[in-house]
């Protein structure tokens, strides 16, 4: 690890040191394959960066030609979710779309009523599967979008930084995913966001640099993954937070804490991809 990598793994542990929540970080250098963890093991909420697997079984059936992301759907209420999106606000049967638009909405909204339409869809199996053969052991997708029922019961979808970390390298090396799964994946992570949706990540990173995340959050809880793809030095990048305090009600200093770490990480990664290995800025 060099002297800059250093520091910044310094100022990572330094913000999780001196706050009250419990924060997770996890980078990933995709040139040099180094890593840098704070309570990289640590277990956190998924919330819905789980979605992004969904994503991934859904361009997956599409390649194999056993689902058309041209199909139509007609929304019904039965399949309305509370929390974020909006097809919740929606009269029943009032809209048709093809699926590959409540794919969107998953995405850049965040809509759990759309996210559970491709839930039932798709199936959790399914979903789940292909984070087994990735490798990962904790991450699972345990329910359907704001069922609290089965929240209380302790049916949370959950992961760790490192494991997420592993999501997003195994999506842009396709490592035992297919090329075509991985680039509609990233393709559609890309998409614009606005709000709390945006996250952290691409509010860290400047407007010409393109950025494929997914934020999520809940009470207590919240968190973003992603790939920026930093000229000469691409990255991936997880945060996670939990044990937000009460006192933090709209989670306006846990989101001031992850942006900071956020923008330390984009601005080493910076440095380095306009810089040699002997600090001078050649680029």
């Amino acid at each position: 690890m060099n002297l800059l990598y250093e520091k910044l793994n310094n100022r990572l542990q330094k913000i999780a040191d001196d706050t009250d929540a419990i924060f997770g970080f996890a980078v990933k250098d995709l040139i040099t394959g180094e890593e840098i963890t704070v309570n990289g093991s640590e277990i956190f909420p998924a919330a819905s960066t789980i979605k992004v697997s969904i994503l991934l079984e859904f361009y997956h059936r599409v390649e194999e030609m056993s689902l058309n992301p041209g199909e139509l759907l007609v929304f019904h209420s039965k399949n309305k979710a509370a929390g974020s999106g909006v097809l919740k606000m929606l009269s029943e049967g009032s809209v048709t779309m093809p699926l590959i638009d409540y794919v969107t909405l998953m995405m850049t909204v965040s809509d759990n009523s759309a996210t559970n339409i491709l839930i039932d869809l798709l199936t959790m199996e399914k979903i789940n599967l292909n984070l087994e053969q990735i490798g990962l052991k904790v991450t699972r997708l345990t329910r359907k979008m704001m069922d609290m029922d089965a929240a209380r019961a302790g049916h949370e979808f959950l992961t760790t930084p490192i494991e997420m970390i592993r999501l997003i390298d195994s999506i842009y090396r396709h490592d035992k995913l297919t090329p075509f799964a991985c680039e509609q994946t990233l393709r559609v992570m890309k998409f614009s966001k606005e709000g709390l949706i945006q996250g952290v990540i691409r509010n860290s990173i400047p407007d010409q640099v393109p950025v494929a995340n997914k934020s999520g959050w809940l009470s207590g809880a919240t968190c973003d993954i992603g790939l920026v793809f930093q000229p000469n030095r691409p990255y991936a990048v997880t945060v996670f937070a939990k044990h937000i305090p009460i006192s933090d009600k709209h989670m306006f200093q846990t989101i001031s804490e992850l942006t900071k770490a956020t923008r330390f990480i984009q601005e080493y990664f910076e440095e380095v991809s306009s810089s040699t290995s002997f600090g001078r800025r050649v680029f």
